[in-house]
């Protein structure tokens, strides 16, 4: 265990100010004369998403559309923003003969997710949003309980709740072991790191570049590894724990572990080999905290608390969630 009570890591006595953004990756399903299948045709992708500013962006794929937040010091107005979003593509795609899925895993698609990304003001050094990023990672496996939406059985990994937290390539644990100095070469200055630098469940965002990421124009630290949420209580959940956490983090209480290059080593095997823990059923405990869920959303006083994977409450049959026809008994977001 590596925290001995909350309050060494969030310092509520030492707020810090926030600013918050979100986006979040969406399936379109095709409903037309009720094939229910992943929608394959660019025109009609066209005609969606045309009708939107650029907080609707095509993403990858002719099924994938992304919902992108601007960024707010009030994290509620960031959820307010997302869950208004996300009711107007509903409408627009259901004009178009297309149904959404805000999950993370339909059969046949490629894994979708929900970024959160977080920044100071005034703005902090590099090094210092480092050690920021990383005293806030251990608490963003709690919240990433809430999200899982990718449920499966598999011969591999037997009844889970979410298949992209195991197999997706675009998340994973980030190289604890490197110094502010070594993480600022491989974010910033070095080519060939940058082209991979999105593969973590938790990054610097850098952005020095023009690219088609454009929810801020400053570092942010980018939450990668939570799931898609289609309830809306749920939303509020996760932005306002995430709030919270970079509002009071103390990063003294990571740092002091970060010299012991084995130790970090040992941590990263730990978050991996967790995951498996997380995405199982039963009562999750924090491998690196031993702070249970509950725990952790109590201390933060979460207006909308959400104790388990979202999913639970609104889906009777876990079963049915990766096919995509299953979608048309809900209007997202759920209520």
């Amino acid at each position: 265990m590596l925290l001995e009570n909350l309050e060494r890591a969030l310092n509520k006595n030492n707020e810090k100010e926030v600013i918050i953004g979100a986006e979040m990756e969406i399936y379109l399903i095709d409903a037309y004369e009720d094939r229910y299948e992943l929608l394959d045709d660019e025109n009609v992708i066209e005609d969606i998403y045309e009708q939107f500013d650029e907080r609707v962006y095509r993403d990858y794929y002719n099924y994938q559309l992304e919902i992108r937040t601007n960024p707010s010091d009030d994290w509620k107005e960031v959820a307010k923003e997302l869950v208004e979003l996300m009711k107007e593509v509903s409408r627009v795609a259901g004009d178009k003969d297309c149904i959404i899925a805000p999950v993370s895993y339909i059969k046949n698609g490629m894994f979708n997710g929900f970024h959160v990304h977080v920044s100071y003001r005034p703005e902090i050094s590099f090094g210092n949003m480092v050690e920021h990023m990383l005293a806030i990672y251990p608490f963003m496996l709690d919240i990433t309980r809430i999200t899982l939406s990718a449920p499966i059985k598999s011969r591999k990994y037997g009844e889970i709740l979410s298949l992209r937290q195991l197999d997706s390539p675009h998340i994973g644990v980030p190289p604890l072991e490197y110094n502010n100095e070594d993480f600022e070469y491989h974010w910033i200055y070095d080519e060939d790191a940058r082209n991979g630098n999105r593969y973590y469940d938790i990054i610097i965002n850098t952005n020095r570049k023009e690219g088609r990421h454009r929810i801020k124009s400053k570092d942010t630290i980018e939450i990668r590894m939570f799931d898609c949420v289609g309830w809306t209580k749920a939303i509020y959940c996760v932005l306002e724990s995430v709030y919270k956490i970079a509002k009071y983090v103390n990063p003294e209480w990571f740092c002091k572990y970060r010299h012991n290059i084995g130790l970090m080593m040992k941590l990263r095997e730990l978050i991996y080999n967790s995951k498996l823990a997380l995405v199982h059923k039963g009562t999750w405990i924090n491998p690196l905290t031993l702070i249970r869920l509950e725990e952790l959303l109590d201390y933060l006083e979460i207006e909308n608390e959400v104790r388990e994977a979202w999913i639970y409450y609104k889906y009777y049959d876990l079963d049915l969630v990766t096919l995509p026809e299953y979608h048309v008994n809900f209007s997202y977001p759920i209520p």
